[in-house]
Formats: structure tokens, sequence, C-alpha cells
């Protein structure tokens, strides 16, 4: 998954299908024959009064148009040609909107933690006090044992009697009590959750605040409080944020400090020498590539750790230096493992067990026998 400190949605062209109106005035009938008659920015076309012919179903006007002359001919209304609707959202919420809905990364909201916790109180207080009432009223009814053996008298209870009363305190505190297990699930999936990388949510706040932008400070408070970063370690400030993509969860720290600390740095020092790509002043690192470049770090590191050690062990002369680095090693390739790789613990503890067995075979097979009489003789 690749950072983007500023990023720009890279449209796909996609066909439009032409809606079909019936005109309502002369001039639109001939504009409509010799094409789109433009109108000039923020001016719309004056509305008619209305009648009841307005008012007549779809159906009657499909039978309407169905039913002209032959020499006749319906006009249309035709749009003007849009590749994507995206690429005509306008400043503010839909152009934002725009932004987060381009690239997965961006797809970071706010959980609401407070009030989430603040619904479930409530709820979990309104369930405490019908179990208490439930329980004084079954306390007492204790001399009607049939309301207590069989729940026929109760469900099956007519009105005004002490089974129907119970039947509706029943039906109270289910209603409440699945309302209040709906809430409490939702809660544990919002819970899993993965928290975004501060560099994404500092791109969005950037692009709220772009100065190309038509309104710079269009966010009033304290909607401008979202996707606010502190000034000094441009941290989110809410501590709520959640993002859906699933990925941030399960990155492991090389990825993580490759799309966030390095990439913080070498936006500062790239966007010296390199023009802004967005229109809003956004600078553009593809995903794609960011992925090759980890992956193939990934790889030489994976490729060069065991061979380095068979290298570094053929050199050392000295037995006891050589278990001295077989454990030393052993560490590195664990460290390594855990930084470049989601592996767990125990997949961890047995790699580092393998590596080390190669190398103690590798030991007592090479020095052993006559690279071992080699180094004595020396």
């Amino acid at each position: 998954m690749g950072t983007v400190t500023g990023t720009t949605i890279v449209e796909e062209p996609s066909p439009v299908a032409l809606d079909t109106l019936p005109a309502r005035h002369n001039e639109d009938v001939e504009a409509q024959k010799t094409g789109f008659r433009a109108r000039p920015p923020g001016m719309r076309r004056a509305s008619s009064t209305l009648s009841a012919s307005r008012f007549q179903s779809v159906a009657e006007r499909r039978d309407t148009a169905t039913s002209l002359p032959s020499g006749c001919t319906s006009p249309t209304l035709e749009r003007q040609p849009t590749l994507r609707v995206e690429d005509e959202a306008l400043h503010g919420y839909p152009k934002l909107a725009t932004f987060l809905g381009g690239h997965e990364g961006y797809a970071i909201y706010k959980r609401f933690a407070s009030l989430n916790a603040r619904n479930l109180l409530y709820h979990q207080a309104k369930l405490v006090y019908l179990e208490h009432e439930l329980y004084e009223m079954e306390q007492g009814f204790a001399n009607q044992k049939h309301l207590h053996y069989n729940v026929r008298h109760i469900f099956g209870a007519e009105a005004g009697t002490d089974g129907y009363i119970l039947q509706k305190k029943y039906e109270e505190v289910s209603r409440a009590l699945d309302k209040y297990n709906t809430l409490l699930l939702e809660q544990y999936q919002l819970h899993r959750l993965p928290k975004p990388d501060s560099t994404f949510v500092e791109s969005i706040y950037n692009f709220t605040l772009s100065e190309k932008a038509e309104k710079p400070d269009w966010l009033e408070h304290p909607e401008n409080t979202i996707y606010a970063v502190w000034d000094d370690d441009r941290k989110p400030i809410q501590q709520d944020l959640v993002t859906l993509n699933p990925e941030f969860g399960n990155q492991d720290p090389f990825t993580r400090f490759f799309t966030t600390t390095f990439m913080d740095w070498w936006h500062r020092v790239w966007s010296r020498f390199r023009p802004a790509d967005g229109d809003l002043g956004e600078y553009v690192y593809s995903e794609r590539a960011m992925s090759r470049y980890m992956g193939a770090i990934t790889m030489v590191v994976a490729s060069a750790l065991p061979t380095l050690s068979i290298v570094v062990l053929y050199f050392i002369q000295t037995e006891l230096w050589r278990l001295v680095f077989i454990v030393l090693f052993s560490g590195v390739f664990a460290a390594a493992l855990a930084i470049f790789t989601e592996a767990r613990r125990v997949e961890v503890f047995a790699a580092s067990v393998a590596l080390a067995s190669v190398q103690v075979v590798f030991v007592g097979t090479a020095f052993g026998n006559g690279n071992g009489n080699g180094n004595n003789n020396g």
C-alpha cells in the first residue's frame, strides 16, 4: 500500500446514456435539432407555469410519445458528453468525496468513539431498569404458578390479565435487548477497523486547505476539525479515525516505515525539484510503483541474509567466534522477519531455529574435516 502525500485522481472514460425528455418550448426544439445549446454559467432556464398536464403519469406520457404521427419526430434533450461524472464534481464536499473515493487509502472516516460509547451506555442503563422492573413484576406474581411454568399463559393471555401484563413487559425487554445487542456487535466491528496512516490524513487536510481551490477555507468549524493535524508533528488531532482499507491492519513495520517516515522525507526532498502534479497543488506518488520498490527491497534482504551468514562463517577461523556469530546472526534474522514480514512469533521462532541448524551443519561439514585441519596447521 503506498502513501500519497498529495494525489490527483486519474479518471478513465466510460459511456454515458442520453436522457430523452419531451421539449416544452419551441426554442428548445430548434436548439436540439442543431445540438446542445450552452447557457452562460450560473444561468438556469426559467421554470414555466405549472399546469395539470405536467402532472400526467409516466404511462400517459409514454403513450403520448408513441402515438405521434409518422411524419413528426419527438425531439430529444441531449447532455454534453461526460466521460466520468466525477470530472464535473463541484468544489466542496462533492470534490472531497471524489478525492476520498478515488483511492482505497483515503477511505478514512471518524468512528465517533465517544458518541457510540455513550449510546451503548444509555441502552445498557435502560436494560438494567427493565431487568429490575421485570424481576419485581415476577415477584409480584409469585403465587400464580401457572405464569412461571407454562409460557402459553403469558404469550397467549387475554388483555387485562396478569399474563398479558407480563407479556407486554417481556416484549419491551426483547426489543431493547435486540437493539442493544445489535449496537454491541456493530461496535465490535468498528473497533476492528485499522487506524489510518497519519500521512494520508495530512494529505486530506492539505486537500481541503488548498490555496488553488475556489474557496480554500470552505470548511467551517467544527467540520474542519475532522481531518485536522497538529502543526508540530503533523499527526491527526482526532484519535478515532479509521480506514476502510484492510491492508492498513496487516502492514508490517517496514511497510509502515516506508509509507510514512520515508515517504515524508522523500516528499520534502523531491518536491524541491519537481512541480506539483494536480490542479490543486498536490503531488502524485504511484502506489503500484511504491509496492514494487518495497517488494524488491524485501526480496533482496530475504535472499542476502542466509547467504551472508555462510560467507561470514567461512572467513571466521576461531570456533568460539563462529558460535558467537551464529547466536548474533540468529537474532538479526529473527528481527528481519519481524520487520519485513507479518509472521507470527511461533513462525519467527521456527525460522530462526531452522537457520541456526543450517549454520551449525555448515560449520560441522566445512570445518570438521579438511578445512579444519588446514586452519589448525595455519
